[in-house]
């Protein structure tokens, strides 16, 4: 099996320090810092990434801990493929307790933060404590700087992190920081990354977190050099990559010039696309939120999300007429259209972009906002709301400037936008009658895949270690949909399962999803860049040794099978349109299925004891 450090005996220290096992901590309180090795065993078990940041959240955060306060970490961990130049490398992975859901948090970002760290020769930064003022940190190699942020405090992210790369810029480094948003401690601030072209750590809270240890950023910059196990195999596997997207030509195509949002029209016509606060599944304004209707009439670019993308699918976009002249934003991403667009009943893609600029710039998740919006416009419609509680904005679906103004009374936390900037889970525990369509699971706001009609993406909503997640267990829907099978209830479990367990691998790695029709065999890109053989069993318990990480976490708080569930409108509401119309989920029957597939306990659906010790994963 691989072990890193092996490596160090053939190099010199400048280039050795790239290949140890190395994290850095740093205490805000004392402003102190220090780097320890990771045990190679650590590596050998949990990859890096996601799988090594909840083996090292687990044994760092005690239980029952306030999210908010100094017990709780902020842990950055970048993987084996991360300062390579392996197409689809550009991917970090944050881990802390979320503010918003209470429980495990993992995000990911794309951008230039994992490059860096493994050239400062790190795999992880630990961040604890709180900082006594306003604070940022530079990182140069694996000296640490505590920095005043007080003149950055209530800047935009991107001007903040202008502001940060200061005498760095010439070198290439990496910044990453909250916006006002996070340092209100809004509970799903984002962190924004390589700003002002944002990518963002952006769901679960995790800059609320940043916000609330007074850390404004962080620019990290290394400069060493990142050699990989196996060259020439390693070289094989990178060509063999760029060979297989200019075999799939038109896929890279369309992914070059729509990316994500080419999932609108898609999705409406086979009934998944979530309108109104989940009431249905079409939206009769998909098509004009398509991008081809757009193409001419906007100024856009292509661009990639960071180093060594061979499909870029980001794109700047400018609005050059009308009521939102003037508004850009890198996207606007499907997740993002759907939360403003079609759950709020809103068809008009400039207000979108306009939504999307402000939540960039004040570094919030755009997914929860819209979403929290769209729940509000329904309690309005339903009148367990009224302009008195709302600051006198009527919250009716389909108006696009009422969208904006609650949007900027969130990001100000100011009258109604306190409660929603809340999240809906904490909304809905306050406008009575509104349980039943708090579209959330655990706590977290769901991604957009209408899930009556598409039972392997219910069960993954309902049993993400992270809540409503559409990313974390992978999209099950397109598969499902692909294969047939979305209505079945038998081999659900087994389905759900395989796709956690490659998508732990991936974010472990890590490796973008987008990347992974064209990656090839996972086992021998894993071994290139360690240069020992790995096997696809080997891999595969990995992945399942990380899932049972996240869900130790989540037990310690309380989690249980109870807790695996949906909103009632998904459960007990027939969908009312698209190819499946009258289904509900079957959820208790498929979480069933899902419990045995893993051998977890099902009264509890946690792994047992006997389970752990055969993974070796200490509780």
């Amino acid at each position: 099996m691989p072990w890193i450090a092996k490596f160090n005996e053939t190099l010199d220290d400048e280039r050795s320090k790239c290949m140890a096992n190395q994290i850095l901590r740093i205490d805000l309180s004392n402003r102190s810092y220090r780097v320890e090795e990771i045990p190679d065993r650590i590596i050998n078990q949990y990859i890096g990434g996601r799988g090594l940041g909840a083996y090292l959240l687990y044994n760092s955060v005690p239980p029952r801990i306030d999210p908010l306060g100094e017990k709780n970490h902020l842990i950055f961990t970048a993987g084996p493929s991360n300062g390579t130049n392996l197409s689809y490398s550009s991917k970090t992975v944050i881990n802390t307790k979320s503010p918003l859901t209470g429980i495990y948090l993992y995000a990911m970002s794309s951008g230039t933060i994992g490059h860096q760290m493994r050239k400062a020769g790190l795999w992880a930064i630990d961040v604890a404590g709180i900082a006594d003022s306003p604070t940022y940190l530079e990182i140069n190699n694996q000296k640490v700087e505590f920095k005043d942020a007080t003149p950055l405090w209530g800047m935009e992210s991107g001007e903040a992190q202008r502001v940060m790369l200061g005498g760095l810029s010439a070198r290439k480094a990496a910044t990453m920081a909250i916006g006002p948003a996070g340092e209100r401690l809004l509970r799903y601030a984002a962190i924004m990354v390589d700003g002002p072209v944002y990518r963002a750590f952006g769901r679960g809270g995790s800059g609320c977190v940043m916000g609330s240890k007074k850390l404004k950023g962080i620019v990290i910059y290394g400069d060493g050099k990142i050699e990989v196990g196996d060259r020439d195999g390693f070289e094989k596997i990178r060509k063999d990559i760029l060979s297989r997207v200019k075999e799939n030509e038109q896929w890279a195509t369309l992914w070059r010039r729509y990316g994500t949002r080419m999932s609108v029209d898609t999705l409406n016509k086979l009934g998944l696309l979530p309108t109104r606060n989940w009431q249905g599944g079409t939206f009769e304004g998909a098509e004009r939120l398509s991008f081809p209707s757009h193409e001419k009439e906007w100024t856009w670019q292509n661009r990639p999300c960071g180093p060594f993308c061979p499909t870029p699918c980001s794109l700047y976009m400018e609005v050059e007429k009308g009521p939102y002249q003037g508004a850009h934003c890198d996207g606007p991403e499907y997740e993002t259209i759907y939360a403003f667009g079609p759950s709020c009943g809103v068809d008009k893609l400039d207000a979108i972009i306009a939504a999307n600029q402000i939540c960039d710039e004040n570094g919030i998740d755009t997914m929860s906002a819209g979403s929290s919006i769209g729940f509000a416009m329904e309690c309005f419609e339903k009148g367990l709301i009224g302009t008195t509680d709302t600051d006198g904005i009527e919250l009716r679906f389909g108006d696009d400037k009422a969208m904006i103004a609650m949007l900027k009374k969130i990001v100000s936390q100011e009258g109604f936008g306190l409660l929603l900037s809340e999240g809906v889970r904490r909304a809905s525990q306050e406008i009575k009658g509104s349980e039943s369509f708090a579209i959330q699971a655990k706590g977290l706001e769901l991604g957009g895949y209408e899930c009556r009609g598409a039972n392997g993406q219910a069960l993954q909503f309902a049993i993400n270690n992270r809540g409503g997640c559409h990313h974390g267990y992978g999209v099950v829907a397109r598969v499902e949909i692909h294969d047939g099978t979305r209505l079945q209830l038998e081999g659900k479990g087994e389905q759900v399962k395989n796709m956690a367990i490659g998508q732990m691998i991936a974010d472990s790695i890590p490796c973008c999803v987008f990347g992974r029709q064209v990656f090839g065999s996972v086992d021998k890109n894993v071994s290139s860049l360690f240069g020992e053989a790995w096997s696809f069993d080997e891999l595969k318990e990995a992945g399942m040794r990380i899932m049972c990480q996240e869900r130790l976490f989540n037990m310690r708080e309380g989690i249980t099978r109870e807790d695996d569930t949906l909103p009632g409108r998904l459960l007990n509401e027939p969908k009312p349109d698209g190819p499946t119309k009258g289904e509900v989920v079957p959820l208790e029957k498929l979480k069933d299925d899902y419990y045995r597939a893993l051998g977890w306990d099902l009264s509890t659906g946690n792994p047992d004891n006997s389970l752990l010790d055969k993974l070796g994963v200490n509780k």
